[in-house]
């Protein structure tokens, strides 16, 4: 398990932050000390070391549980009755104006993060102490967009399109990816997992429900 660092400052010069220990792939950044794959309970320790207060945990299905009632659909049966032991977000806030937004994914081994984003208000943080701030935190970045306002760090995969977008949105999203902002007088950090992990993830629902109720691939007709 990687080292919990906290990112939780309002100025240049309030919090001293160490080198970065890892590589440039956000697959192994945190963000408030929080990872991609994190379960709650990791999540709630690194926010609380962090000077987080926990405000709201969502609930929602589970893999489990999401699994029973799609196959119960594909055998003409009745459904489950719906209960909700998986976590789909917590929200918590930091002791300097910090808003943390972490959001799971519904994987077979329980909730896993699959995005974090904080975000400061400008009235809390300039640009020049955000932007300090992330580099000491994570180096230089991979790509910077927006005339100067969006910092991005992408996988190892993605590093050549790093930053570059087309109609539908940015082209380094397949793999996790971290980005800073200070645009609209808000200042952001997000790191998300990628659509691949999401394509993963859609792979083992599908494989879990036809392990339980397999297509006959034929009508009576």
């Amino acid at each position: 398990m990687y080292d919990r660092i906290i990112f939780a400052a309002v100025a240049a010069g309030l919090l001293t932050f160490a080198a970065p220990a890892y590589a440039a792939d956000p697959a192994t950044m945190d963000v408030a000390g929080i990872h991609l794959g994190d379960t709650p309970q990791q999540v709630k320790a690194a926010l609380q070391q962090a000077g987080y207060k926990v405000t709201e945990t969502r609930k929602t299905g589970s893999f489990a549980q999401r699994v029973a009632v799609e196959a119960a659909n594909r055998k003409g049966a009745a459904a489950p009755n719906p209960t909700y032991a998986g976590i789909a977000e917590i929200i918590a806030m930091g002791p300097h104006q910090e808003r943390a937004d972490i959001q799971f994914a519904q994987i077979a081994g329980g909730d896993s993060v699959s995005r974090v984003e904080v975000t400061i208000p400008g009235t809390a943080m300039g640009d020049a102490a955000m932007k300090a701030q992330l580099t000491a935190r994570y180096g230089k970045p991979d790509a910077v967009t927006d005339q100067g306002l969006t910092w991005h760090w992408c996988a190892p995969q993605s590093v050549k399109i790093c930053g570059m977008t087309y109609t539908g949105g940015e082209l380094n999203t397949a793999w996790p990816t971290l980005r800073g902002s200070t645009a609209m007088g808000i200042n952001s950090i997000i790191l998300e997992a990628g659509t691949d992990a999401d394509r993963r993830l859609k792979q083992a629902f599908e494989a879990a429900v036809t392990a339980q109720a397999p297509k006959t691939n034929q009508g009576a007709f």
